[in-house]
Formats: structure tokens, C-alpha cells, sequence
């Protein structure tokens, strides 16, 4: 193939980056999905195991309020963005793990796109592309969206009300406008049955990101206000999610000592064991009331709220959790060391899988000095990237004081990718302009050719 020929394929498909990122995203994960269950028996990832056997269940009209203790239908309930299409796919052609394993595999193709058409609107060819390939080919994110597991819709519907958002950014029509709002809202609902705290995090980014558009303010607020409003009550987290977050922040330490409970990669945060009846009486000396414990099945469905709070451990052990807010502010910057570099490259006391994630790490904190260096060249035109810097910072926060495990930390993280990707292609693009603009000023440096043929 002569070089004329091939710089005239790679044009045409930075040409067309969306539809480049979507097929080489759904390939690549095609094929990790073929290849495990070629070469690995059973599931890969332990919480797959759960949400094929739910789907087969509810698929066979099986499913009742009291399957797990009633935890089954909690789990259906709360991921039902997830399980209703998986569930529809056992209930038309049979249960099979790689019929569900193509539901992440087309959202985490799904995110990809979506990132380049989010960098498309403030970075030129063929950065947008740079930053819809870093997700397609992202080690992790190939990963948890080959698997039978909720992470990739998680991703794109973060990523599509991105996508709406600076969609709105430069509209000036009132009916547009509007639109982007409701269907942010529609998002939202859905986001909210796959993980509700994140989906709480990105309607709160959303409101302040849809301000700052241009033009007509008002038309922005009250749509902006009516997502706020209602969208969270429709979905039982109370008007602008006040009921939620009042329950939340009573729990950030039961969630992270839940985590860590019996967890490989347990950061160990939790309080010292106590007898069970000692952990009891020292909580109704503090609280003034009598708190009883319940099985395993409805300490999974409610957990306990209040500044303290008691979490058996075993028959007759309980630890002691603070829920104080005081003590989760401590932990801050521990928690996002934890959360957003963790595990360190050679930190393998969990295993094989830890090596692996700190590895990628690596990958990670590039990602992080050029979303940097991105950030600040870009900073006169804050406004298109608002959305991403509110939801990178809020759900680095959050996962900080609540995350209480490697793995659920370095998992979470991979919803942040697409923000990243794009703030990264944002400064990978000011370097390269930089030295560009140095050789046109005849200083002696590298030339500099991405390989894309002239022209593009």
C-alpha cells in the first residue's frame, strides 16, 4: 500500500471520528469478550455472577420480593436500567453470558463516540479522535465493558449528558435549549437506576454547567431549575435530591466500612472490633436508643444511618463506624490518593488484579498532568469544559470518603475516563501547538508530525 493510499485512509477516518472511535471501541471490546469465554471459564469479575443470575430469574418470571432476603429485588430494582434490557435479552433468545456481555460492550463503544463528539466542540481534528481512541483503548475500560457488568452504561450516560450539555453551550434557540434540558432530565432518570449517587453528582454539575451558555439566561435557568426540581422527585431522591443527600451524607462511613468488609484490597478504615453487645450499649449511651441488628440480607437493603452506627461481624463482633462529617473530611486526602492513584505500579497484596490496575496507573497519572496543562491553556474558555472539571472534582471527592476497597475505588474511577480523555487531548493539543508556534518563530526544535497526512 503506497503512503499516498494510507494517509488517505487515516483522513477519512479522522474525517469521520465518531463513527471511527464507535467501531474500534465495539471491535476491540468484541473481541475481549470472545476472547474470555474462550479462555476463561464461568465469570471473570464476581458481581457478574449476580446479575446473570437476576436476569435468568426475572427472565423466567421467577423473581419475588423475598429472593435473597428480599435483596434480589433491591439489586433488580436499583439497577433496572440495566437489568430490564438484560432481562429482555434471556426472555427472547435464552439465557447466555456473551448475548449479556454485548449490552456493555455496545455502551462502553457508545462512550467512546460520545468523548469525541464532546472534544469536537472546542478541539480540532484529529485531537477529537485522540481523545475518543484513549477511551476505546483504555486497558480498563475494555475490561469492565466486556464483562456483565453495569460500568459502561454508568459511563454513557454520563458522557450523553455531556454531550447535551455542550450541545446547549452555543444554541440560541429557546426550543433547543429546552430539548437538551429534558433530555438531560431523561438521563438523568436513567443514570438513576443504574448508580443513583452519581447520578445525584452529575445533576448537581449540571445545573451550574447549563448556566453558562450563551444567550438567553433566563430560558436556561427555568429549564435548568425544573430538571433540578423534579427529575430527583420522580425518581424518590426528593426535590433537588435534598432527601438523598440528607441520607447520604448520614452515611459515609457505613458505606465505607461496608466496602471494606471482607474485601481483598480493604483500605482498613473501619473503627476496632467490639463485642457485639458493647458496640450496642456504647451507641445507646451516645444516641439514646436501642438499635437492633438485622440479618445479612436487611443490613444489605438498610444500612444504618446517624453519626455512629454499629456493623456485625460475624455472631457476636461488631465495628464501630463514624459517620460524623468531621471524620470523613479527615480522611480527604488519603481518600483520593486512594481513589484516584491507587494501586501504585508493584503494590500486589490483592493479587494478580491489583499488579494489573497499577500498571494502568501509570497511564492514569499522564492522563492527569496533561488534563492539567489542558485546563489551564484553556482557561479563558472555562465554559465549555465546566461539566467535565465539576464532575471530575465531585466524584473524586465523594469517592474519597466513601470508597472502601481498591477495587471498588479503581473501578468507579473508570467514569471519570471520559472527562479525563478529553481535558488530556485539550493538552496534548497545547503542547503541540507550543512547539509548533516555536518553530514558526524559527527556535531550533523537533519537528512535529502526528503521521495524519497533509491536510488534516
Amino acid at each position: 500500500m503506497s503512503i499516498r493510499r494510507l494517509q488517505w485512509i487515516v483522513a477519512m477516518l479522522v474525517e469521520r471520528a465518531v463513527l471511527t472511535s464507535f467501531v474500534v471501541a465495539f471491535l476491540v471490546r468484541l473481541l475481549a469478550a470472545v476472547a474470555i469465554n474462550v479462555f476463561h471459564e464461568g465469570v471473570l469479575i464476581p458481581d457478574e455472577g449476580q446479575y446473570l443470575i437476576l436476569a435468568l430469574v426475572a427472565s423466567e418470571g421467577e423473581l419475588t420480593a423475598d429472593f435473597w432476603g428480599g435483596y434480589g429485588q433491591s439489586l433488580f430494582d436499583s439497577t433496572r436500567a440495566f437489568m430490564w434490557p438484560l432481562t429482555a435479552l434471556f426472555w427472547l433468545f435464552g439465557p447466555s453470558r456473551f448475548l449479556a456481555q454485548l449490552l456493555p460492550v455496545f455502551f462502553g463503544a457508545v462512550t467512546a463516540a460520545a468523548t469525541t463528539l464532546i472534544a469536537r466542540r472546542f478541539l480540532q481534528r484529529p485531537f477529537d479522535l485522540i481523545a475518543g481512541l484513549i477511551v476505546a483503548l483504555f486497558p480498563s475500560q475494555i475490561l469492565w465493558s466486556s464483562v456483565v457488568l453495569r460500568e459502561s452504561l454508568v459511563w454513557a450516560g454520563l458522557a450523553g449528558i455531556a454531550v447535551l450539555v455542550g450541545y446547549s453551550y452555543q444554541q440560541r434557540s429557546v426550543a433547543r435549549i429546552v430539548g437538551s434540558a429534558l433530555l438531560a432530565g431523561f438521563l438523568f432518570i436513567g443514570l438513576a437506576w443504574l448508580r443513583d449517587h452519581t447520578a445525584a453528582l452529575a445533576l448537581w454539575c449540571l445545573f451550574p454547567a447549563f448556566l453558562v451558555g450563551q444567550g438567553w439566561r433566563s430560558v436556561r435557568v427555568i429549564s435548568a431549575l425544573c430538571v433540578l426540581v423534579f427529575a430527583p422527585w420522580f425518581v424518590g431522591m426528593g426535590p433537588v435530591g435534598t432527601t438523598f443527600a440528607g441520607k447520604a451524607l448520614g452515611n459515609l462511613g457505613t458505606s465505607r466500612c461496608y466496602m471494606s468488609m471482607e474485601a481483598d484490597s480493604s483500605y482498613g478504615d473501619c473503627q476496632d472490633e467490639l463485642e457485639l453487645s458493647d458496640c450496642l450499649s456504647w451507641l445507646e449511651k451516645e444516641t439514646g436508643e436501642w438499635h437492633e441488628i438485622s440479618s445479612t440480607a436487611g443490613r444489605l437493603l438498610d444500612r444504618h444511618t446517624g453519626d455512629w452506627a454499629c456493623a456485625p461481624v460475624g455472631d457476636s463482633k461488631a465495628l464501630l463506624i463514624d459517620n460524623t462529617l468531621g471524620s470523613a473530611l479527615e480522611i480527604v486526602p488519603r481518600g483520593l490518593f486512594n481513589t484516584m492513584v491507587r494501586p501504585l505500579p508493584g503494590e500486589a497484596r490483592a493479587g494478580s488484579n491489583v499488579s494489573f490496575a497499577g500498571v494502568e496507573s501509570v497511564l492514569w497519572v499522564t492522563l492527569y498532568g496533561l488534563s492539567a496543562y489542558g485546563v489551564w491553556k484553556n482557561r479563558k474558555n472555562i465554559g465549555e469544559t465546566v461539566f467535565l472539571l465539576l464532575i471530575v472534582g465531585v466524584v473524586s471527592l465523594t469517592g474519597a470518603v466513601t470508597h472502601g476497597n481498591l477495587g471498588t475505588a479503581f473501578r468507579h474511577r473508570g467514569q471519570l475516563l471520559f472527562a479525563f480523555a478529553i481535558l488530556a487531548a485539550a493538552g496534548l493539543k497545547a503542547m503541540v501547538d507550543r512547539r509548533n508556534n516555536r518553530q514558526d518563530r524559527g527556535e531550533p526544535v523537533d519537528q512535529v508530525d502526528l503521521g495524519f497526512g497533509p491536510g488534516v
